[in-house]
């Protein structure tokens, strides 16, 4: 009986610690990650070796971004994080990235930003709403999904263009407009990144085309409506 009796409780005893493990585990808290891309070393990281990790900040759950976080990655050397610190001795890492953030921010040529990613996480991976500043002066508005552009969202090109619709697995797909920067106009369906479907083309002095699309191309027939 006392046998049975030491074996139940070693057996809830386990079963409690799991419990109380798990629940630590999947707490969410604040903090800062570094991003690795090396391939034998690539992920997400509590502390950084490389001058080339990317930095993140906000909130962690199993270490990794989880909920709200700012993502940035930057061609500027992590000896201004050293040389802060040797500055002003105590302070501490979050301080110190809040200092590098408004750097970027602020001094954006100088300090040579190179992406950024403000929003919502899983897992590690930007997902929900989020906004991502690319290196060549692009920028999207919108929802992810797990790493992904997908759902609605808005797409300004460095060049004036802008994309406004549906995203699936990164690439436009659905229903969407496509503004260029010189005025002319496509309105319709896409798939894979492409014009295809029903769409209508409206150029500049009103003229319209409309009609099928196939992979980007006009498809089959349309019609030309002149403007007034």
């Amino acid at each position: 009986m006392i046998k049975k009796i030491i074996s139940s409780f070693l057996v809830c005893s386990i079963f409690l610690s799991t419990i109380s493990c798990t629940t630590k585990n999947s707490k969410t808290t604040s903090g800062t990650l570094y991003f690795r891309e090396t391939i034998d070393d690539k992920g997400w990281h509590a502390e950084s070796n490389s001058e080339r990790d990317g930095i993140y900040e906000g909130e962690i759950k199993r270490g990794k971004p989880f909920g709200q976080g700012t993502y940035i990655y930057y061609s500027g050397s992590k000896k201004t994080v050293f040389l802060i610190s040797a500055m002003i001795p105590g302070l501490s890492e979050s301080v110190i990235f809040a200092i590098i953030i408004w750097q970027l921010l602020h001094q954006r040529k100088q300090a040579g930003l190179y992406i950024k990613y403000e929003g919502n996480w899983k897992y590690g991976k930007k997902h929900g709403k989020g906004k991502y500043f690319f290196l060549n002066g692009d920028r999207y508005e919108g929802n992810w999904k797990y790493g992904k552009k997908q759902g609605e969202g808005t797409y300004f090109f460095s060049n004036e263009d802008k994309y406004v619709g549906s995203w699936k697995q990164g690439k436009k797909d659905g229903q969407g407009t496509y503004y260029f920067s010189d005025g002319d106009k496509y309105e319709g369906t896409w798939r894979a990144g492409k014009a295809h479907g029903t769409g209508t083309y409206t150029y500049p002095d009103g003229e319209k085309y409309i009609g099928e699309w196939k992979e980007g191309l006009k498809h089959s027939q349309g019609n030309l409506i002149f403007s007034n």
